[in-house]
């Protein structure tokens, strides 16, 4: 089976037609040149990291309005916890420091996945934790440190988001 750019098209908005790939060095994956499959991934927090093939995936999951429904997600953190517990039970896993603090972590963030998809059910406007926050202003300095070249405007900056009031 052929695989084909799968694009939304302007003119049209159906997907486009052309094979995967097509007029780039990528031909049979991903996007034709057309619909920027010959374009470098140039931003975005994994740009430096993503290749054709795992952008394409970003981008469909990032556009997909499952990911918004948390209960896949909970139903996934919470598949995972038993199956550990299985494992655990049937002896084909011991329970280690490591293992034991990812058991940990996967519980919490159910709870808080657990305790979002409540408020949302109940119509409740969603407020971001502290943590949530410090790790945006961490993923935000990431970018910053990797796409700017001047070391005092880094300093600037870093100073200025330490003096936003979240």
């Amino acid at each position: 089976m052929t695989e084909f750019c799968g694009a939304k098209t302007k003119s049209s908005g159906k997907p486009c037609q052309r094979p995967a790939g097509w007029g780039t060095d990528h031909v049979g994956i991903g996007k034709c040149k057309l619909h920027g499959g010959a374009t470098p991934i140039k931003h975005g927090l994994y740009s430096k990291y993503t290749s054709h093939r795992l952008a394409d995936v970003v981008d469909r999951l990032a556009n997909d309005e499952e990911l918004l429904d948390l209960r896949k997600t909970i139903a996934l953190q919470q598949a995972l916890i038993l199956d550990i517990l299985e494992r655990l039970e049937g002896g084909s896993l011991e329970l280690d420091t490591k293992l034991a603090n990812t058991l940990s972590g996967i519980a919490d963030k159910l709870g808080r996945n657990i305790e979002r998809r409540q408020k949302v059910e109940e119509g409740e406007k969603y407020i971001l934790q502290v943590e949530e926050v410090q790790q945006l202003v961490e993923q935000i300095t990431v970018i910053i440190r990797e796409e700017v070249s001047d070391a005092d405007a880094i300093t600037r900056i870093g100073s200025r988001l330490k003096e936003v009031r979240w």
